[in-house]
């Protein structure tokens, strides 16, 4: 495997030059150091959110080329079903992988784990109770999120806590080359790519990294990426609009943005554009945390 060093990889970013240097350019970025101080590298794994809440009820997903396979089960049965699975030497038929939880919202008492949160990073419009804003992925070693851009043609800012993760990512520019399928996904393998029946893939120039425990990831609105967990894994991400690009989102409604997608990006023009507050704002957009999963 060659990783790549397009993407820059940078130190206690500040958040003036985190937001002139990468968020306006539309350029993603790696920052280490920020969040080293977290008490969740020391406290955070798979066995302690089962004793932390092993009844709590959880949805787990199985990716296919034709479907999206919900499960539930509560997080006693996941955290099993994934230790199962990594004692498996032969590791043929990989768990579910739970996606998009909003797990803050679901374990408060996390919220304190990861302290001091980088607000700076984010809009002031989004600092208040920023943790709503936050989707979990928990899971065991191979688990996958096949080629995709985040639906609501957002900024990410992704967090990785436990393990490692191996990311493939493409600029918007190269959405062209990746044959899409449907709204957000795409039907190419970065891994493995077949260019006999995607040919213009060959044109694509993506850009392969590793993102370690401590690390934090910014990609700009329309980033496809492609991510595998290297070991068994917690991260989380805050999918944020500023103003320039919740308007450009609005706009995508004549590119086949879906309708619902069209409705919560409106919600939250109102917030960045018109002021309306969030505490008004997060009683109508919530349900997206719902939707996305």
């Amino acid at each position: 495997m060659i990783i790549s060093n397009e993407i820059e990889r940078r130190y206690k970013l500040s958040s003036n030059e985190f937001n002139s240097n990468y968020v306006d350019c539309e350029k993603p970025v790696i920052i280490s150091g920020a969040i080293k101080s977290w008490n969740s590298f020391d406290k955070w794994s798979l066995e302690y959110l089962k004793d932390l809440s092993p009844a709590l009820n959880i949805y787990a997903k199985k990716f296919s080329n034709k479907k999206i396979e919900l499960c539930r089960l509560t997080m006693q049965e996941y955290v099993n079903l994934i230790n199962n699975y990594e004692k498996n030497d032969q590791k043929t038929d990989s768990p579910p992988y739970c996606h998009d939880l909003p797990l803050f919202s679901l374990i408060p008492s996390l919220i304190k784990d990861v302290q001091p949160f980088p607000l700076d990073y984010l809009p002031k419009w989004y600092r208040y109770k920023w943790w709503r804003y936050c989707q979990f992925f928990i899971g065991a070693s191979n688990s996958l999120t096949p080629l995709h851009f985040d639906c609501l043609l957002t900024n990410n800012i992704f967090f990785q806590l436990v393990g490692r993760k191996q990311f493939t990512i493409l600029l918007p520019r190269d959405a062209k080359n990746c044959y899409r399928k449907g709204w957000r996904w795409f039907l190419v393998d970065p891994e493995n790519p077949d260019f006999n029946k995607y040919p213009e893939y060959r044109n694509a120039k993506p850009i392969k990294f590793i993102v370690n425990p401590g690390d934090i990831v910014y990609m700009p609105p329309g980033t496809l990426h492609h991510v595998r967990s290297l070991d068994m894994s917690i991260s989380f991400n805050i999918d944020w609009h500023t103003q320039k690009s919740s308007l450009r989102a609005l706009a995508a409604m004549t590119k086949g943005m879906p309708v619902q997608n069209c409705y919560y990006n409106f919600l939250l023009t109102m917030g960045l554009v018109l002021k309306v507050p969030p505490q008004i704002i997060f009683k109508f957009y919530k349900s997206y945390l719902n939707y996305v999963s």
